[in-house]
């Protein structure tokens, strides 16, 4: 088997069971660990999947039978990508020199923060993130700070109390909040599982400014852990340019920057 169509079966793996281990994996393709943790890390940067501790899990939750025939997963997730980076890229512009801002674990906090990396303003980083203080640390005009906490290896990040009790005396001038998903229906702004919310909840109280960051496909998923309103923010960063979900953002008074 070729290289690439490893890849593409790899792929299918992640996508289909949500997560896959190294281990796993050179096994049911008779290779090595380090061939398949290159495989792995090329998918991942090329915004294929995420990379985890042993391992790496989807990006997004599988997609629907119908969906797979309508729309490969390359392009399912090159659109995706697309549309975080267009989201980042807004975000960049709404962070000033001398701000106090946080990143929370999000795949749009992560290439805001390659934004940040190279450009030339003097900040104040605080994540949760396990990729962003190596990605930033770089820049001597950038101050990085670590929540530290209970690592969970499927976000890369860390959560749980020990993280809120550490954000605790901690206050930002901006957070910029990642989200798995926004329910407008129901006013609701779901992440990923219970403790992942419990810290953007913990940023969302601390923060002066909270900007929502949802790329268009996130206004599609119905399901988590709701850990805020809509309203809780100060305005929505999206690339979305849905009639009918603009116009009920809109008439909850939220600023919409895109």
């Amino acid at each position: 088997m070729f290289r690439r169509q490893r890849r593409e079966k790899i792929l299918e793996i992640i996508n289909a069971t949500g997560h896959a281990t190294v281990e796993e994996l050179a096994k049911l393709f008779h290779v090595s660990v380090d061939s398949i943790r290159k495989d792995l890390r090329e998918l991942a940067d090329a915004g294929l999947c995420i990379r985890a501790y042993g391992g790496a899990t989807r990006i997004k939750p599988a997609a629907t039978e119908t969906e797979a025939h309508a729309q490969s997963p390359e392009l399912q997730v090159t659109d995706n990508r697309t549309g975080r980076l267009a989201v980042a890229e807004r975000a960049w512009e709404e962070i000033n020199e001398g701000d106090a801002i946080f990143l929370d674990i999000s795949q749009t906090n992560l290439l805001l923060a390659h934004l940040i990396a190279e450009g030339d303003k003097r900040l104040i980083v605080t994540t949760n993130m396990l990729e962003i203080p190596r990605l930033i640390a770089a820049n001597p005009k950038v101050t990085v700070l670590a929540t530290g906490g209970f690592l969970n290896p499927q976000l890369t990040g860390f959560t749980g109390t020990a993280s809120i009790s550490l954000l605790e005396p901690l206050l930002f001038s901006k957070a910029f909040i990642g989200v798995h998903g926004v329910h407008i229906p129901s006013n609701a702004v779901m992440s990923f599982n219970m403790d992942d919310g419990m810290v953007k909840r913990k940023v969302i109280d601390n923060a002066s400014e909270r900007f929502l960051l949802a790329d268009q496909d996130k206004f599609a998923i119905e399901s988590g852990y709701r850990f805020a309103s809509v309203d809780d923010f100060s305005a929505i960063i999206t690339d979305t340019t849905n009639a009918s979900i603009l116009s009920e953002l809109e008439k909850r008074g939220i600023p919409i920057l895109g």
